[in-house]
């Protein structure tokens, strides 16, 4: 289990549940389903998928992928090397942000594992 400041997180099996803590997570939740079920193929590659998710965002099931390490992580921020996301004219900016915690690779590819980042601040505009 890991506790982010939204939603918990059970691995059980071959899957990942994210269990909101409240309000904010439930919209985090909501907001993953979304780009997920939005997203062309090639941004697909780098999310990892949303398999199910609760109208009311409380739960939301994604297959369990193996962590990325710190060290990895940086590495792959010193060298540019996290996959694009790339520019869609009025599509959605990047949604996750580049530290360890958020990637892990599934079926050997790397794919993030949180892209909630913009319904944190959903007020926020750039």
């Amino acid at each position: 289990m890991t506790a982010g400041t939204t939603r918990l997180v059970l691995i059980i099996g071959g899957y990942a549940l994210k269990i909101a803590r409240h309000d904010r997570g439930r919209g985090c939740n909501r907001f993953e389903a979304r780009i997920w079920s939005e997203s062309t193929p090639e941004r697909r590659r780098i999310l990892c998928p949303v398999l199910a998710c609760r109208a009311d965002g409380q739960l939301l099931l994604m297959p369990a992928a193996s962590p990325l390490s710190e060290e990895e992580a940086e590495r792959r921020r010193q060298n540019d090397d996290f996959p694009d996301w790339d520019y869609i004219a009025g599509g959605e900016g990047e949604p996750f942000e580049y530290k360890a915690s958020d990637w892990g690779f599934l079926d050997g590819r790397l794919v993030a594992l949180d892209y909630s980042a913009p319904a944190l601040f959903p007020d926020e505009k750039d």
